[in-house]
């Protein structure tokens, strides 16, 4: 692949001012990046917006879930108290000041409804992680799809100019003939406009490897117009799937987990319904100290314990149509969990056999472009001998350069077919 660089002399004085790199910024100091997949997936780790924002909702969830009613359900409210007061009344001096201290303890004894938002707050968090691997699988599927786009934009480059080398030959060949009688000028013409247009050919494949690097770049989570190359395998991937990776996928994949939190959240606040209509006990004791100083001495105590039945909480149609409601809710997910598992397995089944096909089809034209390249080596010797026409040349070379071009799309059709399946399967950006 031809990259363009900066003239030597640039990069003479950017390797001399290493201190001015680092004051012009990141997009400076890495003006040229050479990547396999490994590295391209560790920086896409690190900078890809999407996946750093993912992350940050999948910790927010946690925090929340420690903040609010996951762990301080379990932990006993305590309370300290220091206060002043003075009253009187009008037309009379004011009493003494009243000063008090204290020190509380409440704990929930029964409270199946704030239980239930307990539950339902770890679901959302679990649910959150799931989000984060479905959003780290989708980032890896799009800088798998820019490197391998990268990787075949390069190589398409090297068949374009080899196209071009044996149709710029091949026409210096014919005009030869034809100057010495031996040949029309109209294939003249043609073979040279075919050299034409391979070069244009060429020109479109180097602007493609610029369209491709700054799409790895944007899958990457980088800034700037940094030239890259792509270092890798761009023969037919290996991938392969049986009933028990199939097995795990309906399980474990973030698609399924997220559907399958939703359905546990649908439950629990189906149960959370229930709950509403169920009594509350906390008990409370508390120690204080009371006087007409700021640290008072008389001290007092009390213990407590405190009984809620609701009883029309909400409303009279409050209690029967939430319940309806939620188990209306619950319905849906179970359905919705159902229709998940049926689509995933379907998606990865159908999947699988397109990835089989295209593959099969990739590795089936190498031996037909060996074929076609071997005929047309052979052609080339008997049109210089006379014994074919050329139009029986021009139909082996064709058949060549079809071949050789349609490789290159096949493989990379089952490089795509590949990573549609580790996108089903969850494999995020971090593997």
């Amino acid at each position: 692949m031809q990259l363009i660089h900066k003239p030597m002399t640039l990069n003479k004085k950017l390797l001399l001012l290493p201190m001015l790199l680092l004051l012009a910024g990141r997009a400076a100091a890495q003006q040229q990046l050479s990547l396999d997949w490994d590295a391209a997936r560790r920086l896409a780790a690190a900078n890809n917006p999407s996946v750093k924002a993912a992350r940050a909702s999948m910790e927010q969830a946690g925090y929340d879930y420690l903040a609010g009613a996951g762990l301080n359900y379990y932990i006993s409210n305590i309370g300290l108290s220091h206060s002043v007061s003075r009253s009187g009344v009008p037309d009379s001096p004011p009493g003494n000041y009243s000063w008090s201290a204290g020190v509380s303890v409440s704990e929930n004894l029964l409270n199946l409804k704030a239980a239930s938002a307990v539950k339902t707050s770890r679901i959302n968090k679990e649910r959150a992680e799931s989000d984060y691997r479905s959003v780290s699988a989708s980032a890896r599927q799009a800088l798998a799809a820019a490197f391998a786009d990268l990787l075949f934009a390069q190589k398409r480059i090297e068949v374009q100019k080899k196209i071009l080398s044996i149709r710029a030959e091949n026409a210096k060949l014919i005009r030869l003939k034809y100057e010495s009688g031996m040949e029309s000028n109209g294939n003249a013409l043609y073979t040279e406009a075919l050299a034409e247009n391979s070069g244009v050919s060429v020109k479109k494949a180097e602007r493609q490897v610029a369209v491709a690097q700054r799409a790895l770049l944007e899958a990457m989570g980088l800034e700037g117009n940094i030239q890259v190359k792509a270092n890798g395998d761009i023969s037919v991937p290996a991938f392969s799937l049986d009933e028990a990776r199939l097995a795990r996928a309906l399980e474990q994949s973030p698609g399924i987990v997220s559907a399958k939190k939703t359905l546990e959240s649908a439950k629990e606040k189906n149960e959370s319904a229930r709950y509403s209509a169920y009594p509350t006990l906390t008990a409370s004791q508390g120690y204080s100290w009371s006087g007409d100083t700021e640290f008072p001495q008389d001290p007092s105590w009390r213990l407590g314990l405190s009984l809620n039945i609701p009883i029309f909480s909400g409303g009279p149609t409050a209690y029967v149509n939430s319940l309806a409601s939620a188990k209306r809710a619950l319905a849906a997910a179970e359905e919705n969990f159902k229709a998940k598992r049926i689509s995933l397995a379907s998606s990865l089944r159908s999947g699988y056999d397109d990835y089989l096909s295209a593959a099969e089809t990739a590795q089936a034209n190498v031996s037909l472009l060996k074929a076609n390249e071997e005929r047309f080596k052979e052609a080339q010797i008997k049109y210089m001998a006379g014994k074919i026409s050329f139009i029986d040349l021009e139909n082996v070379e064709q058949n060549f350069v079809d071949s050789d071009l349609n490789q290159l799309d096949y493989a990379r059709a089952a490089h795509s077919r590949k990573l549609a399946l580790e996108q089903l399967l969850g494999v995020g950006v971090e593997e």
